[in-house]
């Protein structure tokens, strides 16, 4: 998770490119803003390279000014470019794993709600220091600095106990069941995720297989809401090669909805610590020792 914020050149690039097109159009920015369904405050943050806006709406906004189609599709292919230039997973390395830790803590300092879809894994802020240290070093088995990855990780964790914060989780089955590390690191990781189910202060669900699930998302996201550095509310992506931040308004607002579908089919609660309890006694039968 890296901070999709703060300027580099190819977002002044994109932004020196939008604004000349509304300028050229003869467009204020309040009126641009309006045409586009977005806030003067956001469209100001994207001409300043401040913000990055998605392909879809830098293509809509050159569309507007009336921009002919190379300068659309240009608009739009940079866009997607800003998208990715500071997320890639070889930039995050070459940052280091601490770094990217640290950013991650930032990210979520700012932000006053944080909803996490993780269908495959246990989300970070809820790991065990062992599941953390098996899951970080399979990913990045060449490193030095896992061991120091994982206690930055650990660190993240005091936000648990923040009580204003809105801190909310859905899980996948598949999360509970896939075995990152031996049995023994398992176990304690979904006792863990028991416990802090059983918290009231925090909104933990699992979606079980068998749920009947109308919606279906593949992949995890996490959205940052109502935040406090003066930001708009974000969606971080982690792929396979970067980690993608959408921050449209329109385009988080679906994320959210989405969110929220998952949620309504989700077990919560007493249901909730049950069904962890159940698959971890599941596993111990499975796998005893090894």
């Amino acid at each position: 998770m890296t901070n999709p914020y703060g300027r580099s050149p190819r977002r002044v690039k994109l932004g020196s490119l939008l604004r000349r097109l509304r300028k050229d159009a003869g467009l204020s920015g309040e009126a641009l803003a309006a045409a586009l369904a977005v806030s003067q405050s956001h469209l100001s943050r994207v001409e300043l390279g401040d913000a990055a806006p998605s392909p879809e709406l830098a293509e809509r906004w050159a569309r507007h000014c009336g921009a002919e189609q190379a300068a659309r599709e240009s608009a739009a292919e940079l866009a997607e470019s800003v998208m990715v230039e500071a997320n890639s997973r070889r930039a995050a390395q070459a940052r280091g794993l601490v770094a990217m830790q640290r950013e991650a803590t930032a990210a979520e300092a700012a932000a006053t709600t944080i909803s996490e879809w993780v269908p495959l894994l246990i989300p970070g802020l809820l790991q065990t220091a062992g599941y953390a240290y098996h899951l970080v070093a399979g990913d990045f088995p060449d490193r030095d600095d896992v061991a120091e990855a994982v206690a930055a990780r650990m660190q993240r964790q005091p936000i648990l106990f923040d009580r204003g914060k809105t801190l909310r989780w859905v899980i996948g089955e598949a999360g509970l069941r896939w075995r990152v590390g031996p049995s023994d690191a398992m176990a304690a990781q979904l006792d863990r995720l028991a416990l802090l189910a059983a918290e009231p202060h925090l909104d933990l669900r699992v979606l079980p297989f068998a749920a009947t699930a109308p919606v279906w998302h593949d992949h995890g996201f996490s959205i940052l809401a109502d935040r406090t550095d003066g930001h708009g509310d974000l969606v971080d992506l982690e792929l396979l090669t970067a980690s993608a931040n959408i921050t449209e308004p329109a385009e988080v607002e679906e994320y959210k909805q989405a969110y929220e579908r998952l949620a309504a089919l989700a077990l919560k609660g007493e249901p909730a610590v049950a069904f962890i309890r159940t698959v971890m006694a599941e596993m111990r039968e499975a796998h005893p020792a090894d």
